[in-house]
C-alpha cells in the first residue's frame, strides 16, 4: 500500500512540473486556479502517505493509535461466553479458598475450647486433690446438693455446698465429704435415698466448683433446714439448740 501511494505521489509531482512549465510557457501563472488545485492534490497525497507510515509505525511498535485500534479489536473478538465462564471459575476459587479459610478458623477456635475446658479440669482436680476432695467425694457432694437444692438459686446451691464443706473442716464431724453427707441421721435425702436417684444439672456442678474455689456466703454456718418440709419436732430442735443466722431460698441456715 505506501509503494502505490509514493508512485501516486511521484506521478502527481510529475504533474506539477509539466503543469508548471506550461503555464509558465503559455502565461497562465498569473491566474493561479491550475497551480492552487494541483498543490491540493498533492497536499491531500502527502498526508494519507504520512498517516499509513504512521499507522505502520504504530502497530510495528505497539504504541500510538494504532496499537490502541489494534488492541480494540482484538478484545472485541474475545468469546462473551469465555469470559463468563472464567468468571464463573475465578468465583468459584475464591468461594472455595473462603470456605476452606473460615473452616479452618472454626476448627482451631473449637480446639482452643476444648483444650481451655480440659486444662479447668485439671485445675479443678488439682485443687479438689489439694483439699483432700477425692473424686468419690466430689460426686457425693454434687448428689446432695442437687438433692437438697435442686430448685434453688445458684447461691442457695452453693450455701448448701459450704454447709457439707464448713462441717468437714470442723472437728466435730467426720473429716470428708462423704462422711459428712452419710453420718446418720443428718440428710434427708440419704435417708430417703433420693440422692441416689437425682440427676445433676450442669448449674448445680458449676456452683458446688465455685464452692470448692471458695466462694463462701454461710458465715460458718453448719446446719440447714427447710421449716417447711421439717418435722416439728426437729425445727424445735433447730430453734432451741443452735443459733439461727439467717434464710435464703426457703432455707434456714445456723451454727
Amino acid at each position: 500500500m505506501l509503494t502505490l501511494k509514493r508512485h501516486r505521489f511521484a506521478a502527481a509531482a510529475a504533474t506539477l512540473a509539466v503543469t508548471v512549465i506550461v503555464a509558465l510557457t503559455t502565461g497562465s501563472v498569473g491566474t493561479g486556479a491550475p497551480m492552487d488545485a494541483m498543490a491540493e492534490t498533492v497536499s491531500e497525497e502527502t498526508e494519507a502517505a504520512a498517516s499509513a507510515r504512521t499507522i505502520e509505525h504504530t502497530k510495528e511498535s505497539q504504541t500510538g493509535p494504532g496499537y490502541v485500534i489494534d488492541t480494540q479489536l482484538k478484545l472485541s473478538s474475545v468469546d462473551p461466553q469465555a469470559m463468563r465462564d472464567g468468571n464463573i471459575l475465578t468465583g468459584g476459587l475464591l468461594q472455595q479458598t473462603v470456605r476452606k479459610q473460615i473452616e479452618k478458623e472454626e476448627l482451631l477456635r473449637q480446639q482452643t475450647e476444648e483444650n481451655k475446658k480440659i486444662l479447668e479440669e485439671q485445675e479443678k482436680a488439682a485443687a479438689r486433690a489439694a483439699m483432700g476432695c477425692s473424686e468419690e467425694d466430689y460426686n457425693t457432694l454434687l448428689r446432695i446438693v442437687q438433692a437438697e437444692a435442686g430448685v434453688c438459686d445458684d447461691k442457695g446451691k452453693i450455701l448448701v455446698a459450704n454447709v457439707i464443706l464448713n462441717r468437714v473442716k470442723n472437728p466435730k464431724f467426720p473429716n470428708s465429704i462423704r462422711g459428712v453427707v452419710y453420718q446418720s441421721n443428718q440428710f434427708s435425702p440419704v435417708s430417703n435415698g433420693s440422692i441416689n436417684r437425682v440427676q445433676v444439672t450442669q448449674d448445680t456442678v458449676e456452683c458446688v466448683d465455685r464452692a470448692l474455689a471458695g466462694e463462701d456466703y454461710s458465715q460458718g454456718a453448719l446446719f440447714f433446714m427447710n421449716r417447711g418440709k421439717s418435722r416439728r419436732g426437729a425445727a424445735g430442735w433447730f430453734d432451741r439448740s443452735l443459733t439461727y443466722l439467717f434464710s435464703h431460698d426457703g432455707h434456714e441456715f445456723f451454727r
